[in-house]
């Protein structure tokens, strides 16, 4: 991951031709450490202190958050569910699905928006969603895995498991740390009326509501 950590920054104001395409906005800190440190839960719609709709390079940070708890929770839980083969795969499922909806929603409504309005970023997003095929590679040996787990499982059952596990929370964490650098300020930028209506797949936790107006 360390060759992609070139920020993309955008011309100076006034320096833009007229008709011209944006370039990608340079990276902006993150409130994301803090967040995490305090082990908050976003409720959907996420607002601002003065009730507005957070920008939705905000809203992704929240999601990865979210994301990373569920993970963390899941191999916490794999000890206590280890001989409850009926719970393991259940919550195993339930977060892979989670997860594979976050990055299909992705490839499918963000990156293709990013990739005409930010033209610079597309090198970015072509090594995102490769990350998005690796990770799938993980998520199916995960569900096969955990499928594969009998009625009463054995330490090196339970041990396949965690090894995946692990191997996908180091992937993960890499990948969503360079999304962060590199996409956030674009998404921030993006005015996207439909995605504050109606929230994209890749902007969903598993409690997300959709906007409703007075």
């Amino acid at each position: 991951m360390d060759g992609r950590e070139r920020p993309l920054t955008a011309p100076p104001k006034g320096d833009e031709i007229p008709g011209q395409r944006r370039s990608a906005p340079g990276k902006r800190p993150s409130r994301a450490w803090r967040r995490r440190k305090h082990g908050n839960h976003v409720q959907p719609p996420p607002t601002d202190p003065t009730g507005r709709l957070e920008a939705f390079g905000t809203q992704l940070i929240d999601v990865h958050l979210w994301l990373r708890e569920e993970l963390s929770k899941l191999r916490d839980s794999l000890d206590g569910n280890a001989h409850r083969p009926r719970e393991l795969r259940a919550h195993c499922l339930t977060f892979c699905s989670a997860l594979e909806r976050h990055h299909t929603g992705e490839d499918s409504a963000a990156f293709p928006v990013l990739a005409e309005e930010f033209p610079d970023l597309r090198p970015v997003l072509e090594k995102l969603q490769q990350d998005h095929h690796l990770v799938a590679d993980i998520l199916r040996r995960i569900e096969t895995l955990v499928g594969d787990v009998q009625a009463e499982p054995d330490e090196v059952e339970a041990q396949r498991v965690r090894r995946e596990l692990d191997g996908l929370a180091a992937i993960m964490e890499s990948h969503f740390a360079f999304e962060e650098r590199q996409i956030t300020a674009a998404l921030n930028e993006l005015k996207a009326p439909r995605w504050a209506e109606s929230p994209p797949d890749f902007l969903k936790t598993a409690g997300t509501a959709v906007p409703t107006s007075d």
